[in-house]
């Protein structure tokens, strides 16, 4: 605070001895310890009436009621990738039927666009009404029940 480290308290703290004297230092630390007790007390009774005026809590920042991660982008683009606008009966183009088509048993990524710059889709990342997502599934449960 005010750009004083411990260092710098120390040295003054050593200079007022000097400057004060052993004798006197005593009663001008009780005095410094009243004033600091005063400009608290101050502060503490003008925030309480202001509190009762305004009806608000000042003791509890902002900050501290709000919950931030709300704002994390990560957390809003999660939450957009969960998002599934798609009616269960939707008609599918004809290159996800495809897709849906060659989806092995086990496989967890679903790989799509070129040869040059593939696109690598988790499949459980899928919406829930995705053919190549119930594919898996499906597959997946005749191997296991097998």
């Amino acid at each position: 605070m005010f750009g004083l480290t411990f260092e710098k308290l120390f040295l003054v703290a050593i200079i007022a001895g000097f400057v004060l004297g052993p004798s006197r230092l005593p009663g001008y630390a009780q005095q410094l310890g009243r004033a600091v007790r005063s400009v608290r007390q101050f502060v503490d009774t003008t925030r309480s009436a202001a509190e009762d005026e305004m009806g608000v809590p000042l003791r509890r920042s902002h900050w501290e009621t709000m919950d931030v991660r709300q704002y994390d982008p990560r957390r809003i683009v999660a939450d957009a990738l969960r998002e599934t606008d798609i009616d269960p009966n939707t008609e599918w183009p004809g290159e996800v039927l495809v897709e849906a088509g060659r989806v092995r048993p086990g496989q967890k990524y679903l790989i799509t666009g070129p040869a040059s710059h593939p696109r690598r889709i988790l499949i459980t990342s899928l919406p829930e009404n995705d053919p190549r997502r119930i594919a898996a599934q499906v597959v997946g449960e005749c191997r296991t029940a097998g």
